[in-house]
């Protein structure tokens, strides 16, 4: 159970990185073009990628949940997110707290990421669980 929830937490981190690293590179780009990032910033992004993705413990592994349950861990989830998001990024002076443009484009971002992360997190389990199940009736086939 531990490797499984070590390997997921790996799976999850690697997708946050990877929005993260893509939303950067756009925001270097787009709204204020950038010939250099500092380094620092790679560092800063594995930081609150491992971080956010610790948030992710927040589902249990030994039970399904209720809609409501499952709605409530969701908004929480979301929630510790833009907390450590926004932290972090007043922290690191990613952006201006003054410039309402510039939380709001921080919020989106967020709330982008967090909902690509979370529909390939789910995929992911849906065909993981199509998988087994598929195992499962062989199994069973060869057994009866």
């Amino acid at each position: 159970m531990v490797m499984k929830k070590i390997k997921f937490l790996f799976e999850v981190f690697s997708k946050v990185t990877t929005c993260v690293v893509i939303a950067v590179a756009l925001f270097h780009i787009v709204p204020d073009p950038a010939d250099a990032m500092e380094a620092a910033v790679l560092w800063q992004i594995l930081g609150v990628s491992f971080l956010c993705s610790l948030g992710s413990l927040i589902y249990p592994w030994d039970r399904p949940l209720g809609k409501w349950e499952m709605g409530i861990r969701i908004f929480v989830h979301y929630l510790f997110i833009n907390g450590i998001v926004l932290a972090a990024g007043f922290w690191f002076q990613w952006y201006s707290a003054d410039d309402l443009g510039s939380v709001m484009i921080m919020l989106f971002t967020i709330a982008l990421i967090f909902g690509v992360v979370s529909v390939l997190s789910w995929s992911k389990a849906a065909e993981d669980a199509k998988r087994m199940n598929e195992k499962l009736r062989e199994f069973q086939e060869k057994k009866g």
